[in-house]
């Protein structure tokens, strides 16, 4: 990690508090009660360095294929609005690599040159209508640009230039464009396209030279494997390969996927495991991270272009609970002590029920309160507990700026309590506040603040748990429950 460290004044006088919260959730029949806190020091927060903060750093993956009846729905405007996102990377992962937008949609089999099908059913490759145009005025309803994820696998270089002509055509600014989605994985039609790295290399090469001289106006990012584990072509091969090829030299960052992976675990029973939960993934994402950085030349950016965990619905270890939407939002505030990263976009927007950010438009959420596999019924498009948590995010990071860290006298690698300013270009500044922690804490600040907090194993896309305040700060002392995230403005 390139810019972790620890400050904290911490006044000689205690403020007595009591601990906020409930801790029931995964593993037990009913929420339990927090054990009692110990007294909490107000902590003066000092303020680190400034980075530089894009406009578009909270966005999503917004896989286009889940909302193909939709696009006309005022709920799902409202629900994509509701997220303050700062960007949607379109069409969405894996459905880019077969995606047409002239068409709108899936193109069908077969593909010259490639073994395999979509992967997708015939009814979804039915799908068509999605094109630039209808996209757009989507998009603009929502008052968000658009990260391209370019077709690398099905559709060659002229057709992607000419898709990002049509965009800028109707009005969407298409800025950032990223090449290809997991080609490194060795399934069988990436790897009859692409089947060494140097071949991805070289293809990165040429379309981002390319795409700058014919279209301009384009931050591009080559794709990576991730570092810690081997999925397909190793980290280290991918990487030696877009060296050797040139491309860095029309290349601006390596987007990567920094997923965690909770198959085999046991669902969280306790308020301790809950904070052990989201310190792992702290610890996690800083060795990912500072293993890419090791790796990426001088000047490069690092794009996340997708994120979350990994678990399943009949095996769940957080699930739809709070825990696992406060661990989203704490991944994303670590992100920001990595200078590189200057894009985070959560997987996903609207997909799979145990880690979308919305209620999918069938009405149906995941629900693992109590630790049981559940799936309830909730408003299309309401936020699940991630929404909630990562909606607050996006309100904080708005329109791009500048971001510093809070000291607050914690490593978050194994405490996880994080607080970070931002500044607006206008001057506007904002503080964001997260206790992933069984005990409150009090802070200084000023203004008015926005809470929510919950136990941990809460559901909060089937109405249950949250706990949502709005309130003036009074007398300078700002207590975070456990479990919370707190928006200070002025």
């Amino acid at each position: 990690m390139d810019r972790k460290r620890t400050f904290g004044l911490v006044l000689p006088m205690a403020l007595a508090l009591s601990a906020c919260g409930g801790g029931g959730g995964s593993g037990q029949s009913s929420p339990q009660p927090q054990p009692p806190a110990q007294p909490a020091a107000s902590i003066v927060p000092v303020e680190g360095p400034a980075r530089d903060l894009p406009a578009d750093y909270a966005s999503y993956n917004f896989n286009l294929l889940r909302v193909s009846g939709q696009v006309e729905s005022a709920a799902l405007v409202q629900g994509l609005r509701a997220l303050n996102p700062g960007g949607l990377r379109i069409p969405g992962g894996t459905p880019g690599e077969t995606w047409s937008w002239s068409r709108g949609g899936l193109r069908p089999p077969p593909y010259p040159g490639l073994p395999a099908g979509s992967g997708f059913s015939a009814e979804i490759e039915a799908i068509s209508g999605l094109t630039p145009s209808v996209v757009d005025r989507l998009l603009d309803q929502v008052g968000t640009p658009a990260l391209l994820s370019a077709n690398m696998l099905t559709a060659d270089l002229d057709e992607n230039i000419a898709d990002i002509r049509a965009f800028r055509a109707v009005g969407q600014p298409i800025t950032r464009l990223e090449l290809g989605n997991e080609e490194y994985f060795r399934t069988p039609n990436p790897r009859a396209r692409f089947p060494t790295a140097d071949q991805y290399a070289a293809a990165a090469a040429a379309w981002s030279s390319q795409m700058k001289r014919d279209v301009g106006g384009l931050s591009i990012a080559a794709i990576s494997p991730p570092p810690l584990r081997t999925v397909g072509v190793p980290f280290d091969d991918w990487m030696d390969a877009l060296d050797r090829s040139g491309a860095w030299a029309t290349i601006d960052a390596v987007a990567v996927h920094p997923y965690f992976d909770l198959a085999g675990q046991t669902p969280l029973a306790s308020p301790q495991s809950a904070e052990a939960f989201v310190a792992s993934l702290i610890r996690h994402d800083d060795t990912f991270l500072a293993r890419v950085r090791q790796r990426l030349p001088a000047g490069k950016a690092i794009w996340i272009t997708e994120w979350n965990v990994f678990e399943t619905q009949s095996a769940p270890v957080t699930g739809g609970s709070w825990i696992g939407g406060l661990g989203a939002a704490a991944r994303a505030l670590n992100f920001l002590d990595h200078s590189a990263v200057d894009l985070s976009v959560f997987h996903v927007a609207i997909g799979e029920r145990q880690w979308s950010a919305l209620v999918t438009p069938d009405g149906l959420a995941a629900d693992f309160t109590e630790g049981r596999p559940l799936v309830t019924s909730a408003p299309p498009f309401a936020q699940t507990a991630y929404g909630a948590a990562l909606s607050l995010l996006g309100e904080a990071v708005r329109g791009g700026g500048t971001a510093q860290r809070l000291g607050l006298g914690q490593d978050e690698a194994s405490k996880p309590l994080f607080g970070y300013r931002f500044r607006s270009l206008n001057g506007e500044v904002r503080s964001l506040f997260l206790n992933a922690t069984p005990g409150s804490v009090a802070v200084r600040a000023n203004g008015r603040a926005r809470q929510l907090s919950a136990p941990y194993g809460a559901g909060v896309s089937s109405g249950a748990g949250v706990i949502r305040r709005d309130f003036p700060i009074s007398g300078e002392s700002l207590d975070l429950p456990a479990f919370s995230i707190t928006l200070v403005t002025p």
